[in-house]
């Protein structure tokens, strides 16, 4: 897929996979490609679905280079080019991440994901230098992955905006909690240039939505497995139903919620200011809800931390609530 039929397919809800673990810590395989083939089933007809591997909810950092080349050929063989694949490729340094970038590149990867430089904060050059390396190594689409949290890092619309120009760097996925920023770049990265992706999920997405409709969908954790309750909320701004979107954001406030509650237990040792940073107890309530489902989550490999048996007891008692089973 060229960089700018990319563009084309990148919007809707794009399920931001969870990476299947034994509970020896290998890669489960056989759970991967269920969970893979279990999006493209829900995607056949037309639906705007794309799927994100490889990424920080994948739990990439923790695997092998090997092991996050066989995350990639996996989904990517199983996708079988009905559903667009964004693969991340992010490594701490310029040339590593040149390297994954290719070889996503020849096993079918769509589009490249990439982290802002992690470990090194980069000067505002040093940033533009990085995407662009990495944007004249391959021939596929890069998408900027914005995130703070994991980067200690911000590229504002200025500089967004200048990257856009870059000719295949063709998206973002957009972490920014700054509301204004979703102003700007909407104002001024123009939509033949970059995809704006909202890279924080359903709620944040109806809100960057509505800043003339640029922002063409969102990155999803719940996606994964309830795919129909991403999508709803999708289609309602889509008709700019917010009212719709609303009631539909409103239907998935209990998991919202118990999710906060298993949040507030812990405390977090980070010292990024809490507007910036996640609490990724999100990883841990996503795997344990793909088990619950009967797709494959299993667990999280340290430094993250699972549910406890009664918290995932709760947590069963809250998808039933919500008729997620």
């Amino acid at each position: 897929m060229t960089p700018e039929e990319f563009k084309k397919r990148c919007k809707g809800i794009v399920p931001v996979q969870y990476c299947p673990f034994t509970k020896k810590g290998e890669l489960d395989i056989n759970g991967l490609r269920q969970n893979t083939q279990f999006l493209v089933d829900y995607a056949k007809g037309g639906k705007d679905l794309v799927i994100m591997t490889n990424g920080s909810t994948t739990e990439f950092y923790a695997n092998s280079i090997e092991e996050q080349k066989t995350v990639i050929k996996e989904v990517v063989e199983v996708a079988g080019g009905k559903v667009p694949v964004v693969a991340g490729t992010s490594q701490a340094g310029t040339k590593e991440t040149i390297e994954m970038a290719k070889y996503a590149e020849g096993v079918g990867v769509d589009c490249a994901m990439v982290v802002l430089p992690y470990y090194h904060t980069p000067t505002t050059e040093g940033m533009y230098q990085h995407y662009r390396k990495i944007a004249e190594s391959v021939k596929i689409g890069v998408m900027v992955y914005n995130n703070p949290d994991v980067s200690g890092s911000l590229i504002g619309p200025a500089l967004m905006k200048k990257l856009s120009k870059i000719g295949n760097v063709v998206a973002v996925k957009d972490n920014t909690p700054i509301i204004d920023d979703y102003f700007l770049n909407s104002a001024s990265i123009n939509p033949e240039d970059m995809v704006l992706l909202n890279g924080r999920g359903e709620i944040q997405y109806v809100a960057s939505a509505a800043y003339g409709f640029r922002y063409k969908g969102f990155v999803t954790w719940v996606g994964n497995f309830a795919p129909a309750r991403s999508y709803a909320v999708y289609e309602a701004v889509k008709e700019k139903n917010f009212e719709k979107a609303e009631a539909l954001l409103e239907n998935l406030l209990p998991l919202f919620r118990v999710l906060g509650e298993f949040m507030s237990k812990r405390e977090t040792v980070s010292i990024i200011p809490s507007a910036y940073r996640t609490n990724y107890m999100y990883m841990s309530v996503g795997k344990a809800c793909m088990d619950l489902t009967g797709l494959s989550g299993g667990p999280l490999k340290l430094p993250m931390e699972n549910l406890s048996t009664e918290e995932k007891g709760e947590l069963r008692r809250v998808l039933e609530e919500t008729g997620i089973i």
